[in-house]
């Protein structure tokens, strides 16, 4: 008897070992801080980061609050080759620095932009764009004589208020609104790359200027039409509504500039509907999505195909494809579906089904697979919208379309997935950790630490998706909540932990080689090395899914086949 409880002992430990990690770990996934990379001074809060189009780059804006009214802001460009940082000098004052917004890239690369915005009564309020080089060299705020930030922001209330910069094809223009002191109507302007040459095309309240190409672009006007106009302001093309007393509010151009999405509404009515037309004009389809008063914001429900002209839409849960010439609409899937994605290849939707499932279909309406199973946030959570991580992810796939990172709530003393949606005054009380699976939903990997009321969150991949970053929000109690850290996360590290040198801007950007590093080592035991879901962490499949390895289940099979033999023979003895 004695034997048998032994051998059976034995058969259970042994299944278990083999049962304790049935997830992969990987040894070549680092997750850095970047508060400890740039060395931020107590106070300062990273609030947006941009990656350069070729990813060797990467600009963090960071900024800490002064009561009772004011923000010292930074920009900082870190190298992803030679591991070195530096604060961008734009030639001011650190205490001069409140009203500095996020640093952007150009999309050619070798500029950034930046917005200037201050609120101090009508006469010293206003909002300016400025362009530079990546050090803050050959500054100038657009559309002004200015070639220094000071004068600038000593100016602003006399320049007025810019909006909703855009660059064409080829980054030799910019379009943008500029409403100037003592005008009720806003202007469309376009100038040249460096912000020289500004001019005014046309003008309307809310007139959103998208580039058409390189040479056009389209407008909406007050009467309720969207027009397109060349650079001289020359009107080419109107887009009227179909019914004469809707007008309509606002518009999106497919990426390959084929189709146009078009919002129409009564004016004063928050009952709105979508057209789908040509950009030719031809073949104009109504009731393509609506909205209503329950709604919060538009264009939400709707979503084009990467560099194509497909449009999914969603419908009450339900998927459809608007495609074709005809602007036909076609049903891709039916059930109870949200937050809806395309896979950067634009064949491949991602999806989330009944709340908490994660799935993948193809365009053709196959291939529907199950990928993970995640814990529930909370949607208030994501509605922070006075938080720098308003514009954050709850998904998001890479550019090459492999990995999938997620966040997902957890209960932190027993691990097990949130089921059911916390409300606001529960989020002190859940952890939300950051995830990576496969797309094919192989290699669950959890990113982030399991931490009490802390929700991370997805910020940017890098373009060549080795590289990610994240960011995070702590919640200490029902109404309180304080920015948490945030991380540079590198996939492919081969286990090593890069020691970054702070050094000059230009010193980095016109370094060839990858300099000699001798100090500013972050602390290794803050990197979080690829840990795992544990034993209690309950991310299940459905039935006819199972991630583990062929050569796993041998091994099981195997155990309790030798248990089974060991106790007949010692039976028989």
């Amino acid at each position: 008897m004695l034997k048998n409880m032994l051998i059976l002992f034995l058969i259970l430990f042994a299944t278990n070992i083999t049962l304790a990690n049935p997830v992969s770990e990987d040894p070549n996934l680092n997750v850095t801080s970047l508060e400890k990379i740039l060395q931020l001074e107590e106070g300062f809060v990273i609030t947006s980061t941009d990656w350069s189009p070729d990813g060797q780059y990467l600009l963090v804006t960071c900024s800490k609050w002064v009561p009772p009214s004011k923000n010292i802001v930074k920009h900082y460009l870190l190298d992803m080759n030679s591991h070195t940082f530096g604060e961008i000098n734009y030639g001011i004052e650190e205490s001069d620095t409140n009203g500095i917004l996020e640093a952007n890239w150009v999309p050619s690369g070798d500029k950034i932009y930046f917005g200037v915005s201050k609120f101090a009564g009508p006469r010293d309020s206003g909002s300016c764009f400025v362009i530079c080089n990546p050090d803050g060299t050959d500054l100038r705020g657009v559309g002004t004589n200015f070639t220094d930030l000071q004068s600038v922001m000593k100016d602003i209330g006399n320049i007025g208020r810019q909006r909703n910069l855009n660059w064409n094809s080829d980054s030799s223009k910019i379009t943008f609104e500029w409403q100037k002191p003592g005008n009720a109507s806003t202007g469309v302007y376009i100038a040249n790359r460096d912000g020289t040459n500004a001019h005014e095309l046309s003008s309307a309240t809310y007139p959103q200027p998208v580039w058409y190409d390189s040479e056009k672009i389209f407008i909406v006007m007050d009467d309720g039409n969207v027009e397109l106009i060349n650079e001289n302001g020359v009107l080419i093309q109107t887009f009227q509504p179909k019914n004469n007393n809707e007008k309509y509010w606002e518009f999106s151009l497919s990426p390959d500039r084929k189709k146009i999405l078009l919002i129409s509404g009564l004016p004063g009515s928050f009952d709105l509907q979508t057209y789908i037309s040509n950009t030719d004009g031809s073949n104009l389809k109504g009731n393509i999505s609506s909205y209503d008063g329950k709604d919060t914001e538009i264009l939400t429900k709707e979503f084009w195909q990467p560099n194509g002209s497909l449009l999914l839409v969603n419908n009450d849960g339900n998927l459809y494809i608007v495609e074709g010439d005809e602007n036909n609409k076609r049903l891709l899937y039916k059930g109870n579906a949200s937050k809806p994605q395309w896979f950067s290849d634009g064949k491949k939707i991602l999806f989330v089904e009944n709340k908490n499932k994660l799935y993948s279909i193809d365009i053709d309406e196959t291939n529907l697979t199950f990928i993970t199973n995640f814990g529930l946030t909370s949607s208030y959570f994501w509605d922070l919208f006075w938080s720098p991580l308003y514009k954050a992810k709850q998904f998001s796939i890479s550019p090459s379309g492999n990995i999938i990172v997620f966040t997902s709530a957890l209960y932190p003393d027993s691990g097990k997935l949130i089921e059911n949606e916390p409300g606001p005054s529960k989020l002190q009380s859940i952890a939300a950790p950051l995830f990576l699976v496969n797309s094919n939903g192989s290699n669950l990997t959890r990113v982030t630490p399991i931490i009490k009321g802390r929700h991370d969150m997805f910020r940017e991949w890098n373009p060549d998706g080795e590289q990610l970053t994240i960011g995070s929000i702590v919640f200490t109690s029902d109404s309180d909540w304080n920015y948490g850290e945030n991380s540079l996360v590198e996939l492919n590290s081969e286990n090593s932990y890069p020691i970054w040198k702070n050094m000059p801007v230009k010193e980095i950007l016109g370094s060839k080689e990858p300099s000699t590093i001798d100090e500013t080592k972050t602390d290794e035991s803050n990197s979080t090395n690829a840990p795992q879901f544990s034993n209690s962490s309950q991310v299940t499949e459905p039935e006819n899914t199972n991630k583990q390895s062929p050569s796993f289940i041998f091994l099981h099979l195997f155990v309790c086949i030798l248990g089974v033999w060991l106790i007949h023979k010692n039976w028989k003895l």
